[in-house]
């Protein structure tokens, strides 16, 4: 009777420590510092990323990333530009940057987009040549160009990420010359010569 007595007590006493370890081990989680990193691993994209609109379609990218529209002649061009990347498009009849990247030199595929059908390309060698996408047929408007050039693996992966994102909707802009910067600018040589010789075109 004795030697059952003894057998409970130990039992109850193991048993007692290894609540009192867990227990221990909970509080200091707890106490650890949460992921609050919004990098588009942590979290899902769309609770992270800003929306960038161009007006006929936007993109979600990292915060800080910043849409500049640029000169265009006979489509509406402009830049997706953060994390040391640039990210071009073209929109408009005659966006034919990606129609030569073509297998082997490139990996092609077709992905939905947007709710469209869309042509995906990296290349094969990483950090040499364009990582884009391609749309036609876009309801109310003509075809989309978007890339990046030389990316390394890790830009490459945030850039098929973000293109990922993109949603149509929306007017074009008045014009495919982007407006004119603030007046401390205006007189900058480079940026005069070339508004000027855009508008020119127009």
């Amino acid at each position: 009777m004795a030697a059952t007595q003894r057998w409970k007590t130990i039992h109850f006493g193991t048993a007692f420590i290894l609540l009192t370890l867990c227990a221990s081990a909970q509080d200091g989680g707890s106490g650890a510092p949460e992921v609050t990193k919004c990098d588009g691993k942590s979290f899902p994209v769309a609770t992270c990323w800003q929306k960038l609109d161009t007006g006929p379609f936007s993109i979600l990218a990292p915060l800080g990333w910043e849409f500049h529209q640029l000169m265009g002649i006979d489509s509406y061009v402009g830049e997706f530009v953060g994390d040391g990347i640039s990210l071009t498009f073209d929109f408009g009849r005659y966006s034919t940057e990606l129609r030569k990247a073509k297998k082997p030199e490139y990996i092609v595929t077709k992905e939905s987009i947007g709710g469209l059908s869309a042509k995906v390309v990296r290349p094969r060698t990483t950090g040499n040549g364009l990582t884009g996408v391609y749309l036609r047929k876009i309801p109310g408007h003509e075809e989309l160009c978007l890339w990046g050039r030389d990316l390394t693996a890790a830009q490459q992966e945030l850039a098929l990420k973000m293109f990922e994102t993109i949603q149509f909707g929306g007017p074009m802009p008045p014009s495919t010359i982007p407006p004119p910067p603030p007046a401390s600018w205006r007189e900058s040589a480079p940026w005069k010569v070339a508004w000027t010789s855009a508008a020119g075109k127009t």
